[in-house]
């Protein structure tokens, strides 16, 4: 890659460390519904977004657990937990972001997260002020592992994909960066990549701190 322009990032699980309360409230409201196939459907659809998830679950679960009422239990026991233990950034996310924003890198959103959460979070985070544009769930036609959200994202900042870094914690979100043609990173959440997964990444980092020396490299500020 000849210059970095811009980097988008994925949202929950990579700014947020919110995939683990996505995961306790799938689990319980699996349990409370007596859904057994719970985690092979959070396995199957962690990084998409709402309206793919519904379509999954319709194909494979429509005659075991009506989506709806799931979603509605879901979503309930994630903002119960959210405001009883407070929303957190992942490690080095607030110091990334200025870094990236002294430097005059543009910095895009793209999450299969729909509003009013995804604005919500960025309030209350104190982010908003980040990101030059904001790509959401509700925003595509297509979601995570399509490229769709990052390429909307690209095109928002004005910049070619090929000129982009893309930050994503999934296995669907990083197989959209790739699809995508943009540098992709993962920062590893709550699963590791695999050997299939592993041929898609330029970067497997343990930090998003880790991003401000891949840009530098590649700019080649840091000689």
């Amino acid at each position: 890659m000849a210059h970095i322009d811009a980097v988008i990032f994925d949202m929950d699980g990579t700014l947020f460390d919110t995939e683990q309360v996505y995961q306790r409230a799938w689990i319980e409201a699996g349990a409370r519904l007596q859904f057994a196939h719970v985690k092979d459907a959070l396995a199957a659809c962690t990084g998409c977004n709402n309206a793919d998830t519904r379509k999954y679950f319709m194909k494979t679960y429509a005659d075991i657990v009506d989506y709806d009422e799931f979603a509605a239990v879901r979503d309930g026991l994630y903002d119960e937990i959210i405001e009883r233990e407070g929303l957190q950034l992942k490690p080095g996310a607030r110091e990334t972001l200025q870094w990236l924003k002294g430097r005059g890198i543009p910095m895009a959103l793209g999450t299969s997260t729909y509003p009013p959460r995804v604005p919500r979070n960025l309030e209350k985070a104190g982010l908003t002020q980040y990101f030059d544009a904001v790509v959401m769930g509700n925003m595509v036609k297509k979601g995570k592992p399509d490229p769709e959200t990052f390429l909307t994202a690209a095109q928002m900042l004005g910049v070619k994909p090929e000129h982009c870094i893309g930050v994503e914690d999934s296995f669907n979100g990083v197989r959209a960066l790739h699809a995508a043609g943009m540098y992709t990173i993962m920062v590893p959440d709550l699963v590791q990549p695999d050997a299939a997964l592993l041929p898609l990444i330029d970067a497997v980092c343990d930090n998003l701190l880790e991003i401000q020396t891949i840009v530098e490299k590649i700019n080649g500020w840091d000689k």
